[in-house]
C-alpha cells in the first residue's frame, strides 16, 4: 500500500474506485503517447542528422513515459484484488453490526414494547367485544321479531344492519345518452298506392350511424348505397346530422357486502387466558 499511496495525491482515499479510474487515466494517456510517438517517426526517411537525433531524443523521452504510465497500470492492477479484498472485508463486518444491532433492538421490542402493546390490545378487544355481543343480542332479536311478522304481518319486516350500513347500493342497469355526428340514411316508406306511376310512399325508414371522427375533427364520409324497392334500384345517400345516441350502457351491479362480523375472532393478549371474541 506504500507505494499505491505514492501514485495519488496527498490525503486521496484509495479505493477500489480510484484505482480504477486512475488505471484508465494511464490507458489513456499510454494510447496518447503512442500516437505522438508513431507522428515523431513518421517522417524519418527525409529528415536530415540533426532532425533525426533530435526525433530520437524525443521518441526516447515518450518512450520513458510510456513505460512509467504501464508500470504504474501494472502494478495498480495487481494491488486491485488485495482493495477489494479488504473493501470486501470492510463491509462484511460493518453489515455483520448492523444486523447485530437489529436483532438487538427487535430482541427488546419483543421483550417490553410488545408487552405494553399487548395490554394495549386486550383493553381494547374488551371493548370490541362488548360492542360484538350487543350486535350479536341485535341479531337474534331481529331474526325472532321477523319470525313473528311472517305469522303476524302487522308491520313490515325489520331490515338488519347489515343490509342497512354495512352494505352498498346497487348500481342499476342505464345507458348515457349524448349528441353525436351520425351519418342518417333515409329509406321509403311502404307506398300508399300500387300505382308505379304515382309512387307515394308513407313516413320514410331511417338507419342512423354513428360518424367515426378523423384526426381533423371532421367526420369520415361513408358511400351511398343502392337499394331495390318494389322493382326500382334507389341510391340512398346519407346526411350528416346531430342525433341523440347511446354513448355508454351500464349493466346491473349488486351492492357489495362487508365479511360479516360473525367471523371476527381476538385471541387472547396473553398465553393462558380466554378468547376476548367468540366468547366461551
Amino acid at each position: 500500500m506504500n507505494i499505491i499511496s505514492k501514485l495519488f495525491a496527498p490525503k486521496t482515499a484509495i479505493t477500489s474506485a480510484t484505482i480504477r479510474a486512475e488505471i484508465e487515466r494511464a490507458e489513456t494517456e499510454i494510447t496518447a503517447h503512442s500516437a505522438r510517438l508513431e507522428g515523431v517517426l513518421a517522417g524519418i526517411a527525409v529528415m536530415n542528422d540533426s532532425q533525426h537525433a533530435q526525433a530520437e531524443v524525443d521518441a526516447a523521452a515518450i518512450k520513458r513515459a510510456i513505460a512509467r504510465l504501464e508500470a504504474r497500470a501494472n502494478h495498480l492492477a495487481a494491488e486491485l484484488p488485495n482493495v477489494i479484498a479488504a473493501e470486501e472485508a470492510t463491509a462484511k463486518v460493518a453489515a455483520d453490526e448492523a444486523l447485530r444491532q437489529r436483532a438487538e433492538a427487535a430482541r427488546r421490542a419483543n421483550t417490553k414494547e410488545a408487552g405494553q402493546l399487548l395490554a394495549e390490545y386486550a383493553l381494547h378487544a374488551a371493548r370490541v367485544s362488548e360492542v360484538l355481543a350487543k350486535l350479536e343480542a341485535l341479531d337474534v332479536e331481529t331474526t325472532a321479531v321477523n319470525a313473528a311478522l311472517r305469522s303476524n304481518p302487522v308491520a313490515e319486516t325489520v331490515l338488519g344492519y347489515d343490509a342497512i350500513h354495512r352494505r352498498s347500493s346497487d348500481r342499476p342497469a342505464g345507458e348515457r345518452r349524448g349528441m353525436r355526428k351520425c351519418w342518417v340514411y333515409r329509406c321509403p316508406g311502404s307506398p300508399r298506392d300500387t300505382d308505379k306511376a304515382t309512387f307515394q310512399y308513407e313516413a320514410p325508414h331511417e338507419v342512423v350511424r354513428q360518424a367515426d371522427i378523423g384526426r381533423d375533427g371532421k367526420a369520415i364520409p361513408v358511400p351511398a348505397v343502392q337499394h331495390e324497392y318494389y322493382g326500382r334500384v334507389l341510391t340512398i345517400i346519407p346526411t350528416l346530422e346531430d342525433r341523440e345516441v347511446v354513448i355508454e350502457r351500464v349493466s346491473f351491479r349488486p351492492g357489495r357486502s362487508e365479511a360479516p362480523l360473525s367471523s371476527v375472532q381476538l385471541p387472547p393478549a396473553f398465553s393462558g387466558e380466554d378468547y376476548v371474541w367468540p366468547r366461551e
